[in-house]
């Protein structure tokens, strides 16, 4: 009797936690930002790009002038074919080599530095952005900041991407190359 009144009880428990409506209800605040965007449109970043084309555009003027040079050394050494013995030639020839590759490998060492100066700076630039979403988003109660890029729809309302660019362009208006 003790077992069935225990039983009673035990199963009409389960009924009601079986039956009850679930209305525990989470609320969760999402917003998206569109890095991208941000990337392409804050002075920051512009000014990374312009400093950036302006070392590049000084590069080409300079390989120019190099391989100008090399030319006419090419040009030189040609002419000097004829008059000069085959070891002085050579030694032409290969001081000619010398500064050819000397020149190639200057290039490569400053375009490598260009892109890690680069790399760094856009490092920079992607930190403060995340550091700038993380304030809004303890400044809004905003539980997750998700990309644009992870979206397939959503409401337009959740995009705080406007704000973080204004707020990025103040706290980091510009970005020195190394």
């Amino acid at each position: 009797m003790f077992n069935r009144k225990v039983l009673s009880v035990v199963t009409l428990i389960l009924a009601l936690i079986v039956f009850m409506p679930l209305q525990a209800k989470a609320e969760f605040s999402i917003a998206v930002v569109d890095v991208h965007r941000i990337l392409s449109e804050s002075k920051a970043a512009e000014s990374i790009k312009a400093q950036v084309k302006t070392k590049r555009d000084g590069f080409v003027k300079e390989v120019k002038s190099v391989e100008d040079d090399l030319r006419k050394d090419q040009k030189q050494l040609e002419k000097d074919r004829e008059t000069l013995s085959k070891e002085d030639l050579m030694k032409k020839f290969r001081s000619f080599e010398e500064k050819r590759l000397e020149a190639r490998k200057d290039l490569q060492s400053r375009q490598q530095k260009l892109d890690e100066s680069y790399n760094k700076a856009m490092a920079k630039l992607s930190q403060t952005i995340s550091d700038v979403c993380q304030k809004i988003a303890n400044d809004n109660k905003i539980d997750l900041v998700i990309t644009k890029d992870n979206i397939i729809v959503g409401n337009k309302a959740l995009d705080i991407t406007t704000q973080v660019l204004e707020s990025l362009n103040k706290t980091l208006p510009s970005l020195k190359l190394d």
